[in-house]
């Protein structure tokens, strides 16, 4: 079966340790009798809300194939890596789905209302 694993690494981690990180990710999977089919990294993203007092985190992507035994004998394997944040893993119904398309940057639009609902109404 095809998985997908999502990866947040701790926001104090320095840029050049990410690889190394995702290094030893790639090798507990293979270890485990997984075959790794490709890793795309997000970089650093902000959370929506604070957790355990950190507000960002290197975020990287996992797709890899493994029978689920295996992965439900790797997934403690990740909690015990001190540099992992967060860890979650699915699976993949199709395969692997093509990298999102870039964004396009665009100016705000002038005829919105930025004010809130509740101030609408008292012009």
């Amino acid at each position: 079966m095809t998985y997908e694993g999502l990866f947040i690494y701790h926001e104090r981690l320095p840029e050049d340790r990410v690889e190394g990180i995702t290094a030893q990710v790639r090798a507990e999977i293979e270890k485990h009798g997984g075959k790794v089919l490709e890793v795309r990294a997000m970089g650093r993203r902000p959370f929506a809300r604070t957790m355990q007092k950190c507000e960002a985190g290197w975020y990287v992507t996992v797709f890899f194939e493994m029978t689920p035994q295996q992965v439900t004998a790797l997934m403690p394997r990740f909690r015990l890596m001190e540099d992992i944040f967060r860890t979650q893993i699915g699976k993949l119904p199709k395969g692997i789905p093509p990298p999102p398309a870039p964004r396009e940057d665009r100016p705000p639009r002038d005829d919105h209302d930025y004010r809130a609902p509740h101030d609408r109404y008292s012009r």
